[in-house]
């Protein structure tokens, strides 16, 4: 034991970013194709093959307003960094996600090697969030950061869907890193100019990358001052925003009006629903303290302790750094607790999470410090830090579903009335096959709820096509002999509790006794 302690001991920051970047990896690629076909993911993916195909049947003129129009023009709520990511990763994966889940993508999306590329993306930020840990805290920082990010349930599961939130959040939170960085270095102006970069991806991937320049500059003048923050933040600036205009190659055409309306979309959209609480809200009448509980009840307890530790620190001892991060967290979830549209529990300020992760790092480290080498102390604590990953184990594969002790974990959840599971995650291949096993050939099935057309077909798995069943959307719910649902009641229908509680239940997936998706057979009079 004390030889294993001295080996993590002996490793440098840069050794460590590196071994837990690739623990990262590896976790999740090979649990890769774990959770269910999620609402957005088809939504995100589908573009992002259509880009790379159009680019390869075009070659340069996939640049021209023609081309770009056809494009772009079905797809601009969101810029296309993410989806580029999505779309090279679905492309590239192709053939090896044919072999290895046994035959094509029926709708060949493929879904499943689009998420190759949030994988990596995750990945490389574990490994920047133990480096930034590690900065000024040492190695037990940067250990106790990087294994604080890949253990929270809910990151953890975004890092295998093909979607844009971990993107964000990852892009969101380096170019905050590496801002801060620059703004603290000898050379400000020319390192504003190269964080700028990172801002640019993150400018490309979300509108929440907007959400960024309030917070640099405050940090900027506190450090600098008002005079001689100007050339940074204007480099900072210039550069973010041409390589983003750059990027964005709709944009060429008619750069303000369509910049507006692409900033139009985050206010002119289709109200989500949310339940919270037992009732049902738009997700611009959600209570304000929502986005406040769901970062609380989300993130395993500990690491809560460990995260309340670095932030205490970094207020007694006026650490910038550690000041910027946790102002940066407070300042996302105030955001999020305003008339601004809220739903999809953590989905819309996971970037929160990387930067608590850092806190946590340096909290933990805080801790090993005062141990003052007493190894029976640091072997409790290291012993205490890696039981927080316990939930990770025990939720795997449905992390969206995870909620701590101080909600009463996922049955308190439950009793409470809030969501248990929002995003079609938990149905899960697991459960299809279920439904492939029992139900006869050509058999009418459908999946219930469904918040994007065609969601059920797209969600049909290999198993279920072999049988000739292919999912219908929730519109089939009284044609189909059976129905696959799953625990967004918000969205359930008036009557679906009854006549799903009148069926055959045939397969289920649960945690702690609260079942999140199920296999019905419906009666039939």
């Amino acid at each position: 034991m004390t030889r294993l302690i001295d080996w993590f001991k002996a490793r440098t920051v840069p050794q460590v970013a590196r071994l837990l970047s690739l623990t990262a990896a590896l976790l999740v690629l090979v649990t890769l194709a774990d959770p269910g076909i999620t609402v957005d993911e088809p939504l995100d993916v589908r573009p992002g093959r259509n880009y790379v195909a159009a680019l390869r049947t075009n070659g340069l003129k996939f640049f021209t307003q023609q081309v770009s129009d056809r494009v772009y023009l079905d797809n601009k709520e969101h810029p296309p960094l993410g989806r580029w990511l999505l779309g090279i990763a679905s492309t590239l994966g192709e053939p090896f996600e044919v072999l290895f889940l046994g035959g094509a993508d029926p709708v060949g999306i493929y879904v499943v090697s689009g998420r190759i590329a949030p994988a990596l993306v995750f990945a490389w930020l574990v490994g920047v969030v133990a480096s930034e840990a590690g900065r000024k805290r040492g190695v037990a920082a940067a250990w106790a950061a990087g294994f604080s990010l890949i253990v929270m349930p809910r990151v953890f599961t975004h890092a295998h869907l093909g979607a844009l939130d971990l993107f964000i959040a990852a892009f969101w939170s380096v170019a905050l890193i590496k801002a801060e960085r620059a703004l603290t270095s000898a050379h400000p102006t020319r390192g504003m100019a190269i964080a700028a970069v990172f801002w640019s991806f993150a400018l490309l991937t979300k509108i929440h990358a907007w959400l960024l320049p309030p917070i640099v500059l405050v940090r900027a003048i506190s450090v600098l001052g008002p005079k001689r923050a100007f050339l940074p933040m204007l480099a900072w600036t210039i550069v973010g925003l041409t390589l983003f205009f750059i990027g964005w190659p709709w944009l060429w055409f008619d750069p303000i009006g369509r910049l507006a309306t692409y900033l139009g979309t985050g206010v002119e959209r289709t109200a989500i629903y949310v339940q919270y609480f037992g009732q049902v809200y738009r997700d611009r009448d959600v209570p304000w303290h929502f986005p406040w509980l769901h970062f609380i009840a989300t993130v395993p307890v500990g690491l809560h302790y460990f995260g309340v530790v670095g932030s205490v620190r970094a207020i007694r001892q006026r650490d910038g750094a550690g000041l910027v991060l946790l102002g940066a967290v407070f300042a996302i979830l105030a955001f999020f607790s305003t008339n601004v549209p809220v739903y999809d529990g953590e989905r819309l300020y996971l970037l929160t999470f990387p930067l608590w992760a850092i806190l946590a790092g340096r909290g933990f480290s805080e801790i090993w410090e005062k141990s003052n080498g007493k190894r029976s102390a640091k072997w409790t604590w290291c012993v205490i830090l890696l039981l927080q990953g316990a939930p990770l184990i025990v939720m795997h594969p449905f992390g969206l579903s995870y909620y701590n002790i101080c909600v009463g974990g996922l049955p308190g959840a439950e009793r409470l009335g809030l969501e248990l599971t929002y995003w079609s995650d938990s149905v899960d291949p697991r459960l299809l096959r279920k439904l492939a096993a029992s139900a006869p050939t050509e058999a009418k099935a459908c999946l219930a709820p469904t918040l994007a057309p065609s969601q059920g077909a797209i969600t049909t798995g290999r198993d279920l096509i072999r049988k000739r069943i292919v999912l219908g959307d929730e519109s089939e719910v009284t044609n189909s002999q059976y129905v696959v649902v799953y625990r967004r009641t918000a969205y359930w229908k008036p009557g679906w509790a009854e006549m799903f509680d009148n069926g055959t239940l045939i397969s289920e997936r649960s945690r702690f006794g609260v079942w999140l998706s199920r296999v019905i057979r419906l009666a039939k009079e």
